[in-house]
């Protein structure tokens, strides 16, 4: 499961350097939304585990 964390970020680099899927609002601030996420989700397993 650890290799699907982290995907929002190439996801949302790929995004704004392509300019793919950038007028649709799901894709614009859902993707922020989940790498927020993601972050929030390895700060919190890098605290329990160090």
């Amino acid at each position: 499961m650890s290799f699907m964390i982290g995907g929002s970020i190439g996801a949302f680099l790929g995004m704004h350097f392509f300019h793919h899927k950038t007028r649709h609002w799901y894709f614009r601030y859902g993707i922020p939304v989940i790498m927020i996420l993601q972050i929030i989700i390895i700060a919190v397993l890098g605290a329990k585990y160090l």
